[in-house]
């Protein structure tokens, strides 16, 4: 049987908006893929630099980079974030790769929830961040015809997809 209908229409977001991490100082591109199961993110330089407890196990704490702006002029961003899991993803090719798993605000227009998101390499994608059906179910609808339905393609300086 079906899930009831939400007494409130959800909100009607494009396929690729502006997403942040305001938790980070972080302003990208981002596409909104509801056949993807979990949020990634593009990091480099990703390296352990101590532990913290969660849940009864001793998990890393993370440094990552970000790298936002243009080729010719990349704005590195460095984050320190506690690991709260690690996850098992398989490409569309099937081939699996463990990800760690960390925690941290999104805003994307009127979504605004605090959600996993798994850390890998994104190079040669063409954006940096995707937001996967877990942090968009029950808080939006997502429109595969258009884009940027709540943010502007060219508001702001960020980079990790085609305006």
């Amino acid at each position: 049987m079906a899930a009831p209908p939400p007494s409130a229409p959800l909100p009607i977001l494009g396929w690729k908006e502006h997403v942040e991490l305001p938790e980070w100082g972080l302003r990208l591109r981002g596409k909104l893929d509801t056949g993807a199961r979990s949020s990634a993110l593009h990091v480099t330089r990703l390296e352990e630099i101590g532990t913290h407890s969660h849940a009864g196990e001793r998990l890393p704490v993370v440094r990552f980079d970000v790298v936002l702006g243009r080729r010719d002029a990349p704005e590195h961003h460095e984050i320190d974030a506690p690991v709260v899991g690690h996850k098992v993803v398989r490409d569309t090719g099937a081939r699996a790769e463990r990800r760690p798993v960390v925690r941290t605000r999104i805003r994307c227009g009127p979504l605004d929830t605090v959600a996993g998101i798994t850390l890998t390499d994104r190079t040669g994608m063409i954006f940096r961040m995707l937001l996967g059906r877990r942090t968009l179910e029950g808080a939006c609808l997502v429109d595969p015809a258009h884009g940027y339905l709540v943010s502007s393609p060219s508001a702001g300086r960020t980079v990790g997809g085609g305006g």
